[in-house]
């Protein structure tokens, strides 16, 4: 059992190196595409074609199209700012902090959505089985939340599908104790940001389960212990993080699944915390 943990973290620490030095940013100096009605439906292989292929783009729109699926529309509509004022209720109606109600035009989108732009999205869950609600094509209504961690506030994104199209409807501004996510966004807040209160919220005994490099087919599963994961990880999600909601509650809950997926190729690290007592811990990581 000694051996085969050892050759686990072996194997886990060069697929991670892996994971770091190909996790790149997203160029966001396209030309624009043509503005057509339509959203291709995407897996991640054309996803990341989309990336680096310009004509690729144009392709996909003009051949592919379909709003079955909120991520895919939510991808197109974040890369396409002609189909991004297309999809967008103006003036959009945006209630801040204070709750002054006030109006986003056309020319005051720009900018909003640039921190789904950069080298990784996160996005949290209650438990595995969440997973993939996104793709739900009984998705009617979804938002889309920036988290800001250090200033502990969200910007909600509300989307709502009419017609067989979504569109965004409203913006809100609201602190973290107004969140169902409030318990563990105050938590995650100082993890992200402390190092020392972060040491502290590790397991002792930290589960972990990796694809086996030299066999796809095969799991490389362990534990670890807090020191090694620091080895193991490319860096936990800290700064502004972002969250997708297709129905997904999270009042009173005791165990929050974090995935942070790269955007250059679409890896992606699952963190899993569990609430103990009064403590929040990391109990399990993925990749």
């Amino acid at each position: 059992m000694l051996k085969k943990r050892i050759l686990i973290c072996t194997n886990l620490f060069c697929i991670c190196c892996a994971i770091v030095s190909s996790c790149t940013n997203f160029n966001s100096d396209k030309t624009e595409t043509p503005v057509v009605d339509t959203i291709p439906v995407l897996n991640d292989k054309v996803k990341n074609i989309l990336i680096s292929n310009e004509e690729a783009i144009k392709d996909i729109y003009l051949n592919r199209g379909g709003d079955e699926l909120f991520d895919d529309f939510l991808f197109c509509y974040i890369h396409d700012k002609n189909f991004q004022l297309q999809r967008t209720s103006f003036p959009v109606v945006m209630t801040e902090l204070d709750g002054k109600v006030d109006s986003v035009r056309k020319e005051d989108l720009d900018g909003y959505f640039k921190f789904m732009e950069g080298e990784y999205t996160t996005n949290l869950y209650n438990n595995e089985q969440e997973r993939g609600t996104n793709e739900e094509t009984l998705c009617l209504q979804a938002s889309v939340e920036r988290i800001d961690l250090n200033a502990q506030t969200i910007t909600m994104f509300e989307f709502a599908k009419d017609g067989g199209k979504w569109t965004l409807k409203t913006i809100e501004d609201q602190k973290f104790k107004q969140s169902d996510l409030a318990d563990f966004l105050k938590f995650y807040s100082r993890f992200s940001q402390d190092t020392a209160f972060q040491y502290r919220s590790l397991s002792k005994s930290i589960r972990i389960s990796m694809h086996d490099p030299d066999d796809e087919d095969q799991t490389l599963e362990g534990f670890v212990t807090k020191d090694q994961l620091s080895t193991l990880n490319s860096g936990f999600p800290e700064g502004i993080i972002s969250n997708i909601r297709c129905g997904q509650k999270f009042a009173g809950t005791k165990k929050i699944l974090m995935e942070k997926v790269c955007l250059g190729n679409g890896m992606i690290e699952s963190f899993h915390f569990q609430r103990k007592g009064k403590m929040w811990e990391l109990v399990a990581y993925e990749n």
